[in-house]
């Protein structure tokens, strides 16, 4: 059998028999993917540090039916272990994956890139949990084809006046928002515009006032919710904690 060398992520372990496990991957190339790990609770195992979740590492895989795959070796490349030390930390990587399984696809690699620079962003750098978050939101519905407009009213097109943001699809003049629609302050937009425009290397250089950050927060979140119709539990448990 041909064997598959790529760079991949466990986003999820299920064990089973004695010692084996099941892994899925998001995996540059071939998208998500599920493969078996087989004696990897044995003590002589090379695979343990790769096989559990958040480990990032260069794989060689074995097709074996399906979108089944038997992993042959694995070498780490990076654990992210900071963030398995931090139970707040954890809780938004875990989050940060949901999304991302909702989206990657072997087509296209910029949501796995942008989730590893955020996971090594809450990892290394003093980065402001809730500011990850908006920018990892925000910048994932882009890769998804939903980027707000920010230049002009989504409603009437009217350039002057924007103070509000809906989740219909972005900026709203003061003619049009609604009380429920939140305040969209220039500093909150034009951090939402390098947001969009800046390459994952560079999507947290910027800064943001304490309740400027707190309405960007807020806005990052309602918009991938709205879009994604979806509710996620990963979530829920991370507001639950922090």
């Amino acid at each position: 059998m041909d064997c598959i060398k790529t760079r991949a992520i466990v986003a999820r372990r299920a064990n089973y028999a004695e010692s084996n496990c099941m892994l899925t991957l998001f995996a540059e190339g071939l998208g998500t993917v599920s493969a078996c790990v087989y004696g990897v609770s044995g003590k002589k195992s090379r695979m343990k540090s790769a096989a559990q979740p958040l480990c990032f590492s260069e794989f060689v895989l074995v097709k074996t039916r399906g979108d089944i795959y038997r992993a042959e070796s694995a070498e780490v490349i990076e654990t992210f272990y900071p963030v398995s030390e931090d139970l707040k930390k954890l809780a938004l990587a875990n989050y940060f994956l949901d999304i991302t399984g909702d989206v990657f696809s072997a087509e296209d690699g910029g949501p796995l890139t942008l989730l590893l620079n955020t996971l090594y962003a809450i990892s290394y750098k003093d980065i402001d949990l809730s500011v990850a978050k908006a920018v990892f939101e925000l910048k994932m519905m882009q890769y998804s084809g939903y980027a707000p407009s920010l230049d002009a009213c989504v409603k009437c097109g009217k350039e002057d006046g924007i103070s509000a943001f809906s989740v219909l699809g972005g900026a709203v003049c003061a003619s049009c928002k609604t009380p429920a629609m939140p305040f969209l302050s220039n500093d909150v937009k034009e951090a939402m515009k390098y947001i969009l425009k800046s390459d994952t290397k560079r999507l947290f250089s910027f800064e943001i006032s304490k309740s400027a950050k707190e309405i960007l927060s807020q806005i990052c979140e309602n918009y991938i919710l709205s879009k994604s119709d979806k509710q996620y539990k990963s979530l829920e448990y991370y507001k639950k904690i922090i």
